[in-house]
């Protein structure tokens, strides 16, 4: 509401707090068991009326059907409430909620909470570089790295439902720590009240802040996202370096931070993310234990040194839009640890022109015995042909660039690889001439892993054409669609038809009036009997995301016939021509929290079936809406 006062809160009453508390830990538990109910009542009175106690505990307690946890769980409150002359103190509170902490199924779980706490308070946490960091960290560890993904996410299902992580604004991809959960993790971390001086997170402190380190005491440390230029001094003291994981992103490093970063010899992981590194310093090659590099958007980074082969223990190197495109041969190779590599690079900063180094790449991640994962760039025609040299190598993610000698693409290319039908999980075409984008019936290779298609700046882009195949039978797993600076593009009537849609975002369409508009219209070329066997039941049924913006010509989304049954999330920005929305009384968009519009002018000139604004109203929002990844 951006109230500007602060108001204080006060604890809930007897009778509020156990309607709260059962909301949280449900009748069906409470009436397991006779005595189950009176021992309710006492842990709810042992909670003081804190709401977030009663939320968190409750959740915690929704499982319990046995009077004896409820027993134990009474007694935790009791001990926990170690200032008598105040309850409500900070460290009760903390010994109140960590009876979740404690509950928590794992100790692999319970560190996986409490890495959450090396972002900023309040931060918006996007849940695959929490997986990415999780990864890293060598939490959770399977035989592919898909598998390693999927695990992580359900450990943050498992988490969210402990209430110790939370959707952030239900948006899509987010997840945050409430702030005293979060405070409750530094303080588990720094021995609950022990002060060990284990972690040290100052995140998002500022660069003004006179941050003071001694770094031989910390095994964690968060630094990122404070504009930082330089480290606080490193001073020797004789005592063994403790040190294991860094978080240096989001700052303005340059190459100088090397001199105090190679002290650290019992670093294992370093992110080093979005800062002002112009090259990679040989005294960061000099960290014999590093297992996890992150080095992403330093754009000015070019090579790879020689002596980079030195980390004989990397596990993962990340190199996202940087300019690397000279590697030293044998440097890849003598990576014998190497799982996980990522060099979706940017061209920008490349003195001279592309390199092609990717056949040779290629053929030294295939002598590495451990490996699981890369992402690659194929930037022009020489490179795509190239791919094919890859073939055995599990691709996750491919950028496809700088076609620009066709005025048609044939996706069946690249199904005719191997990597695509079985490890690629993101596909981005992007920067390319294609007029049309076909899909043949050459075989029944389809993308079996394909998780994400992004298609930006496709300027010439018509249509897709599907001769003899479905767009289900290619995407059958298919979550993500970003579609961004398809100019000609005239609709995304194809899209319907996906049966695992979930996140769908199309800008800067400048020709699109309707955005479903149907099978076959408008350049989608398909048989007779194809279209028979993909009439659509008029249902985007798993679409919880929906973002249409910058679209000048967008008039409607599709008929009312269509109905969307999942969806969370609308944005309709900067699209001055929308008068129309597709919702009626019948087919009303139930799960629908937020309606994002640029301001109340273009909410006024919608048509719309009478009740249906009514229905939309709570969830309607103006303004900007930022970028989901």
């Amino acid at each position: 509401m951006e109230v500007r006062k602060e108001l204080k809160v006060a604890c809930l009453q007897e009778d509020d707090a156990w309607q709260l508390f059962t909301e949280k830990v449900s009748q069906e538990t409470l009436s397991s068991s006779p005595r189950i109910e009176a021992l309710a009542k006492e842990l709810v009175k042992e909670l003081k009326g804190l709401p977030l106690a009663l939320i968190v505990i409750g959740k915690a307690m929704y499982p319990k059907t046995d009077p004896i946890e409820w027993e134990y769980a009474i007694q935790h409150m009791q001990r926990s409430c170690c200032d008598k002359d105040n309850p409500l103190s900070i460290e009760n509170v903390f010994g109140q909620l960590k009876f979740s902490y404690d509950n928590i199924r794992n100790d692999t779980l319970r560190h996986c909470f409490l890495t959450c706490a090396l972002w900023p308070e309040n931060w918006e946490i996007i849940k695959a570089e929490l997986a990415q960091c999780w990864i890293g960290l060598g939490l959770v560890d399977e035989c592919d790295i898909q598998s390693a993904y999927t695990k992580a996410y359900s450990l943050i299902g498992d988490l969210r439902d402990a209430c110790l992580l939370e959707n952030w604004r239900n948006w899509y991809g987010f997840v945050k720590v409430h702030d005293v959960i979060r405070d409750m993790a530094l303080w588990i971390s720094c021995g609950c009240g022990e002060a060990n001086n284990k972690w040290f997170v100052r995140a998002e402190a500022g660069a003004e802040e006179n941050i003071s380190i001694s770094w031989s005491k910390p095994e964690y440390i968060s630094l990122m996202l404070n504009g930082m230029k330089k480290l606080p001094p490193f001073r020797f003291d004789h005592h063994p370096m403790k040190l294991r994981v860094l978080c240096l992103q989001n700052n303005y490093f340059d190459g100088s931070i090397a001199e105090t970063v190679m002290n650290f010899s019992s670093l294992t992981y370093l992110d080093l993310r979005t800062n002002l590194l112009k090259n990679i310093p040989e005294e960061l090659c000099s960290l014999a234990n590093l297992e996890y590099f992150d080095l992403s958007h330093n754009p000015h980074i070019c090579e790879l040194p020689y002596c980079f082969r030195n980390l004989s223990k990397l596990k993962f190197l990340y190199l996202l839009c940087t300019s690397v495109r000279r590697i030293p041969e044998e440097v890849i190779s003598n990576l014998k640890a190497l799982q996980v590599i990522e060099l979706r690079t940017c061209r920008a900063y490349v003195g001279g022109g592309p390199v092609n180094f990717i056949p040779k790449i290629f053929e030294e991640l295939g002598t590495l015995d451990h490996f699981k994962s890369a992402g690659i760039d194929a930037d022009g025609f020489d490179e795509y042909a190239s791919l094919r040299e890859a073939a055995k190598l599990p691709i996750r993610s491919l950028r496809l660039g700088s076609l620009r000698e066709t005025h048609e693409f044939c996706l069946s290319d690249i199904l005719s690889i191997r990597f695509a039908r079985r490890t690629l999980y993101e596909l981005d075409i992007i920067q390319s001439n294609m007029e049309q984008i076909i899909v043949r019936d050459e075989s029944n290779y389809y993308f079996g892993a394909l998780n994400k298609l992004l298609m930006w700046f496709l300027v010439n882009l018509r249509g897709i054409a599907w001769l003899g195949r479905s767009p289900a039978s290619i995407f059958p797993r298919l979550t993500c669609l970003d579609v961004n600076s398809c100019s000609k593009l005239e609709n995304l009537s194809w899209v319907m038809y996906l049966p695992c849609l979930e996140q769908l975002e199309a800008r800067f369409c400048n020709i699109m009036k309707e955005a479903f508009p149907g099978t076959g219209h408008h350049g989608e070329i398909m048989s007779t009997d194809q279209e028979s066997s993909m009439k659509s039941n008029g249902t985007f049924s798993c679409l919880k995301y929906l973002r249409l913006s910058d679209n000048p010509k967008l008039i409607t989304i599709c008929n009312p016939d269509v109905t969307f049954p999942s969806l969370e999330q609308l944005v309709l920005t900067k699209s001055p021509e929308l008068i129309r929305l597709p919702f009626q009384m019948h087919s009303l968009p139930l799960k629908l929290q937020e309606l994002q519009f640029d301001d109340v002018e273009c909410w006024d000139r919608l048509e719309c079936e009478e009740g249906v604004k009514s229905f939309l109203q709570p969830s309607l929002k103006f303004g900007y809406v930022s970028e989901i990844p």
